[in-house]
């Protein structure tokens, strides 16, 4: 599956963003979503982007981590091309009516949502996301699987389907805001700001997001993250599924039931995701050649590894590398 579910026409670029903060939202996550459009404008040294940041009466609210955060307004009359609910890490869920209301008007107007963190839960408690893929904080997971069927809940840490944006939080959010810069302004101005944000090294386009420790820890199953780090241990040769499942005392079928359950997916193509994101990070930071990235990830041949790439990422492998410089100076121009 890839970033952008090709279901209409492509949407209008967003030029304005509303950033709704609510009770214990998750400040990184914010600060994450922010960094790409500050840098858009600045990489093209145009204002391609505004935005704000509101709650529902105008008043501060408390961030997860304790601070008090003061918005730029209220959310009543305010207008924006988007406006994305920021939650947190789904320990606490706003489930509110009056927010509900202003999310369900702002989508009558036309208005795209989106949502980070435990936000996604709260769209789909609006009735916002039925008939949309999206993606939720972990701790979310499971409880909007069961309670909202109309949803397809995605394995992938960030999902762009039409006009709802959703994040799992975190890292995610700016990996999503770099996929609607790019899909408004284009690949160039997206991988000049990657290759900018290269020291925190984010994804570009949607991946299946690795469990914590802590987490599969918590999902009383611990083959599961066995069988995780037999796959992270064996991207060069991937194991054969039966084999893989022989390992952990489990049966194909038992093993896929596994993955179905905790992460959404199957077994093999988490494993290709594995095998994807270590061959990215290669062509980022190593000047080898792609058919040797290709097989040093487990693909047979570099026109194999360019296809999956290219489905998964949105791009082929070759434009990972582009000339920073040589972008930095189309955009301006």
């Amino acid at each position: 599956m890839t970033a952008m579910l090709n279901r209409a026409p492509a949407p209008r670029p967003l030029e304005s963003i509303a950033f709704l903060l609510v009770e214990h939202f998750s400040l990184v996550a914010l600060a994450a979503a922010l960094e790409p459009l500050r840098l858009a404008n600045q990489l093209s040294g145009r204002g391609l982007f505004r935005w704000h940041t509101l709650t529902l009466d105008g008043r501060p609210v408390r961030a997860s981590n304790g601070m008090l955060v003061a918005p730029d307004g209220a959310a009543r009359g305010q207008q924006a091309d988007a406006l994305i609910l920021c939650g947190g890490d789904g320990s606490t869920r706003l489930d509110d009516p009056a927010h509900a209301r202003l999310l369900r008007e702002q989508a009558t107007r036309g208005v795209h949502l989106g949502a980070l963190g435990s936000g996604s839960w709260t769209l789909a408690r609006a009735g916002l996301l039925d008939g949309y893929q999206c993606s939720t904080a972990w701790e979310c997971r499971a409880d909007l699987h069961a309670g909202f069927p109309a949803v397809s809940l995605s394995p992938q840490s960030f999902v762009l389907d039409r006009d709802r944006y959703t994040a799992a939080g975190g890292t995610a959010a700016m990996a999503m805001m770099l996929q609607l810069i790019g899909r408004s302004h284009g690949a160039e101005l997206m991988a000049a700001i990657d290759e900018t944000l290269a020291g925190a090294h984010l994804p570009a386009a949607p991946e299946a997001p690795r469990l914590p420790p802590s987490r599969l820890r918590g999902i009383g199953h611990p083959k599961l993250k066995e069988v995780i780090q037999l796959m992270e241990n064996n991207l060069e040769e991937p194991i054969d599924l039966e084999l893989l499942a022989g390992y952990i005392a489990l049966s194909r079928r038992q093993l896929e039931r596994l993955f179905q359950k905790h992460l959404y997916c199957s077994p093999s193509r988490y494993y290709l995701k594995l095998r994807l994101l270590r061959a990215r990070q290669m062509l980022k930071q190593t000047d080898q050649p792609i058919v040797e990235v290709a097989s040093g990830c487990g693909f047979l041949s570099a026109q194999s590894f360019s296809r999956c790439y290219r489905e998964h990422f949105g791009i082929p492998p070759s434009n990972e590398r582009p000339s920073r410089a040589r972008v930095c100076r189309t955009l301006v121009h």
